[in-house]
């Protein structure tokens, strides 16, 4: 009994050692992920989908477009608005047209003239590389 009271207090403080070190090794490695930004953007390296590729132009179906506005390091960018190109013969409906800690904006698109079209997408005034291709039939 006398050997066995040591050996649990022991035990017990390096438990608690270890809980308190692997605690704080959590909080400072894995706290989230990589910070966001909110300054500046990189037109290169933003990026557009389009999904489904082709939709019917019966003024129904929706062709999502989602925008991801990143800066040089592949950050995503906070607080930016994303301006789609008008076209007549589309219908865009904005989601979300500020980009949230991600960097995505997002669009529905939908469209009663048949046609591929191609849209020129701003952020801040600035145009992406990318261009949103859209089909409907």
């Amino acid at each position: 009994m006398k050997k066995t009271l040591p050996f649990l207090l022991l035990l017990g403080i390096i438990l608690i050692g270890f809980s308190a070190l692997f605690g704080l090794y959590e909080v400072k490695f894995f706290n989230s992920r990589a910070s966001v930004t909110t300054s500046s953007f990189s037109p290169d390296n933003s990026y557009v989908f389009v999904t489904p590729l082709a939709a019917r132009a019966n003024g129904q179906e929706k062709i999502r477009l989602t925008v991801f506005i990143l800066n040089n390091q592949g950050l995503g960018v906070l607080g930016k608005k994303v301006f789609v190109s008008p076209d007549s013969a589309l219908s865009i409906e904005t989601i979300q047209g500020l980009t949230d800690g991600y960097g995505k904006a997002y669009f529905d698109i939908t469209s009663t003239k048949a046609g591929e079209f191609y849209l020129e997408i701003k952020a801040d005034d600035t145009a992406l590389n990318q261009k949103a291709h859209l089909t409907f039939n």
